[in-house]
């Protein structure tokens, strides 16, 4: 589960920024939304209980202006599954909680009626008034006989009683039991057909209209705006940091690329000193070790160069002296030993010229380089196989460096066994893999990082009469890690000696 997340995480700095970015404009989102959700709620309830009880005035002012045998029909209209109204002779409320938000939906009510005995009344009713109500309503339904005997006898009494009923419906209807959403409703209802309220001291209402009215459940803690909101707003703020940060990450891009290069030998242009100030100063001090670096190495080459050919001189004036010795012994020793001096000086002069020709990087196909390789030596009969699993494969690298570095090895090869095997494989992080395997006697594994060292020879494992002067692996390894890479030494298959040539995946070219 751990690896799973940790391939998930974002590893390039573009997408770490929009994502740090992006999470931070949700945080902030979810951070407000529960701030400001009993805020919302408290709002949002307020403006619907405010709206229903603005509904219930006015029906009560229509009531007060209209004829009696025309208050079903009223109230008929007015109805809605969330809203019942009915008419009784006296109210009909649960006792009240006398809570502070009752006292002030009754003062709001009676305010919007501008009565001013303050008789309407508001109560949020309870779970148990809520279903006592209900089961009440069912009993009625059950006895329909004396309900329809009722709605008759009212019906008859109309004009003199001026009283509805519930008409033969259930009052409470589809109202659903949340407790405290529902709301219930009792307001004075005044004949005021003759255009004259009344004055509050003995006037007498005529009827009650009781009310139920649900549809108060809270707001949805996340709904579909404020998603659609965070979903824009991120969206938004994705797309500018993502050239935001393009833009800043890309002078980083180019100096990995340019310090990949130079750690394969390879010195390119002075990066661009331009970005961020930080970026800018990175890219300043790249450039100054860059040159500083290319200078030391090219200083370290001639220095060499001089000193390989200014050696040639006195060993050419110790050739001759070496002529006039009497002991025939000693003089075929002298010159033995000038002979093997000569050809580490001229060995150093060649990877001297070498180094300085400063080869130029370019792509290739380098199984195609290896397998040329390989071809130019069968030719010339030698016994070199060549296996690859990969058909081609594009590398930026300097050719003749990698041609020389192999040759080396295919050299040592076939100095000191009878076959070789060359096979070109990918490695798992997108490089490359050449093995150059013998079935020679080999290399001792305590002796494996010393024959990389100049001019050292292996007595013992190694024939000495073979010839070689102990530069030659010294010489491929060089090369490969100017190229990035590294040469590994290890037990072939046919048990002689495998050296693993890697080579990384360049960065830039």
């Amino acid at each position: 589960m751990k690896r799973f997340f940790a391939r998930l995480y974002p590893r390039s700095l573009t997408a770490q920024l929009v994502c740090l970015l992006l999470g931070a404009v949700i945080l902030t989102h979810v951070v407000l939304a529960v701030l400001l959700a009993e805020e919302r709620h408290d709002a949002v309830l307020s403006e619907r209980r405010g709206g229903a009880l603005a509904r219930v005035a006015a029906i009560s002012r229509i009531l007060s202006t209209t004829a009696p045998e025309n208050w079903r029909d009223v109230l008929r209209v007015a109805e809605s599954p969330m809203n019942r109204f009915r008419l009784i002779e006296a109210p009909d409320l649960p006792p009240d909680d006398d809570s502070e938000v009752t006292r002030l939906l009754s003062t709001r009510l009676n305010e919007a009626l501008d009565n001013p005995k303050m008789a309407a009344r508001v109560v949020l009713l309870s779970e148990s008034d809520c279903r006592k109500e209900r089961d009440d309503d069912d009993d009625d339904d059950d006895d329909k006989g004396k309900r329809k005997d009722k709605d008759r006898r009212l019906e008859q009494d109309r004009d003199k009683r001026s009283y509805h009923g519930r008409g033969g419906k259930r009052f409470f209807g589809d109202i659903k039991c949340d407790g405290p959403a529902v709301m219930a409703v009792s307001v004075p209802i005044f004949d005021n057909r003759a255009g004259i309220a009344p004055d509050g001291d003995g006037a007498m209402p005529v009827v009650w209209l009781d009310a139920r009215i649900n549809g108060f459940t809270p707001p949805p803690w996340l709904a579909m705006q404020s998603l659609a909101r965070v979903v824009l707003s991120a969206l938004l703020i994705g797309i500018i940091a993502f050239f935001v940060a393009r833009r800043v990450t890309r002078p980083w891009k180019v100096l990995a690329a340019a310090a990949d290069r130079i750690g394969r030998g390879d010195f390119p242009e002075p990066v661009p000193e331009k970005g961020p100030l930080e970026i800018a100063r990175a890219a300043r001090a790249f450039n100054r070790m860059s040159a500083r670096l290319k200078r030391f190495v090219s200083d370290r080459t001639r220095m060499l160069a001089a000193i390989s050919h200014d050696l040639r001189t006195p060993i050419t004036s110790l050739r001759l002296r070496a002529e006039f010795v009497d002991d025939e012994e000693n003089r075929r020793k002298i010159i033995e030993t000038l002979n093997e001096m000569e050809q580490m000086v001229e060995a150093a002069m060649t990877f001297a010229r070498e180094e300085t020709a400063n080869e130029e990087t370019r792509r290739i196909d380098i199984v195609a380089l290896v397998e040329a390789t390989c071809a130019d030596l069968e030719e010339t009969g030698h016994p070199v196989t060549f296996v690859s699993a990969i058909d081609h494969l594009t590398y930026a690298c300097r050719p003749l460096s990698i041609k020389r570095a192999l040759g080396n090895l295919l050299g040592n090869g076939l100095a000191y066994g009878e076959h070789v095997t060359v096979s070109v494989k990918r490695a798992d992080d997108g490089g490359l893999w050449i093995d150059v395997c013998d079935d020679g006697p080999g290399i001792p594994v305590e002796s494996r990082d010393k024959v990389f060292e100049p001019f050292f020879r292996l007595e013992e494992s190694r024939n000495q009469g073979t010839g070689g002067i102990g530069l030659g692996l010294s010489i491929a390894r060089t090369a490969i890690r100017g190229h990035g890479g590294e040469i590994y030494l290890d037990d072939a298959p046919q048990g002689g000696l495998a050296a693993r040539i890697y080579l990384p995946a360049p960065v830039g070219v």
